[in-house]
């Protein structure tokens, strides 16, 4: 679980508009991930059979520096966690997020709880400054070491409180028990959510000193 909360990043400019009209990432790029429950799983194909867009769609390079990120503190059972960047686009009615890359920074990290050490922020907001492409912050990843997946009621309020878009997602990893999921806010509490990984999502370059901080305006 997330505890605590964070100072905003300075924005140095900022663009709000509607997501654009794109496809998704073609079937021939899309994937399961490994660790996807049977449940999960069988959600997965009942979406990719469908013709629906996914939720979320995650660059190949996202998900492996996220498991990674995972795995290197699960023989101590630590939490970690990070923001997730990419883009929310639209495509016959339905939203969707894609990742392409994630960003983290110096941890204070237990077993059951993880934020951001405020020495490190400064590491953090540079991270994001040197992504190399026009982000939107999609959500956030965290483990949950040998607990399973779901969002606790402290990850519940974060959710409520720093990631309350529709597009939104929060992605929990297990190492341990080889688990991972999406969730989402619904209503009082939280859905599971089809999310897919991708090999369309080309990893981002550096383009600039600066990107643009780009919020989503609802439709």
């Amino acid at each position: 679980m997330w505890e605590g909360t964070m100072p905003r990043p300075k924005v140095l400019h900022e663009t709000k508009r509607r997501p654009e009209e794109r496809p998704p990432p073609p079937p021939g790029t899309l994937s399961p991930h490994e660790w996807l429950s049977e449940g999960s799983r069988a959600t997965y194909e009942a979406v990719a059979s469908s013709g629906r867009p996914f939720d979320l769609y995650v660059s190949r390079h996202a998900e492996r520096a996220m498991m990674s990120h995972a795995a290197k503190e699960a023989s101590r059972r630590l939490e970690v966690m990070g923001f997730m960047l990419g883009d929310v686009s639209a495509w016959r009615g339905s939203v969707y997020a894609t990742v392409r890359d994630v960003v983290t920074t110096d941890l204070e990290n237990t077993p059951s709880k993880v934020r951001f050490d405020r020495e490190a922020l400064p590491k953090l907001f540079g991270g994001l400054d040197g992504s190399g492409f026009d982000y939107i912050i999609v959500g956030w990843y965290h483990s949950h070491p040998g607990h399973t997946c779901f969002l606790s009621r402290t990850d519940l309020d974060t959710q409520r409180s720093m990631f309350d878009q529709p597009y939104h997602t929060a992605l929990v990893i297990d190492p341990v028990t080889e688990d991972i999921k999406a969730f989402k806010l619904a209503g009082t509490g939280y859905d599971e959510v089809p999310f897919s990984l991708t090999d369309a999502l080309a990893p981002a370059r550096p383009v600039s000193n600066r990107t643009r901080r780009l919020k989503v305006r609802p439709a």
